[in-house]
């Protein structure tokens, strides 16, 4: 084998190993940033879930409240009916 097929050996080598190199950087680099991706997908999904979740509690306290306000309400018209019931006189003739 002489000096120039040795060479020319060689640069096949060494350019085999550069393509095989680039190709495995870059299905790692590909790797990574689709896992990066699907994990911000899922921190985003699990947002939006946490904020649902949310906006349901404040609309059930919301109407929790409201559903309060509306029995105190009829207490007390339960009250007054109660006490002007008591001081009504009847008369009969």
């Amino acid at each position: 084998m002489s000096i120039s097929e040795l060479n020319h050996f060689m640069t096949y080598v060494i350019e085999g190993w550069m393509l095989f190199s680039a190709g495995f950087i870059s299905t790692t680099f590909i790797a990574f940033v689709s896992k990066r991706m699907q994990e911000d997908i899922a921190a985003a999904e699990l947002a939006a879930l946490q904020a649902t979740e949310q906006t349901n509690e404040e609309i059930e306290s919301a109407r929790l409240e409201e559903v309060a306000a509306v029995s105190e309400q009829l207490a007390q018209t339960k009250e007054k009916n109660k006490q002007s019931g008591t001081s009504s006189v009847s008369v009969s003739t």
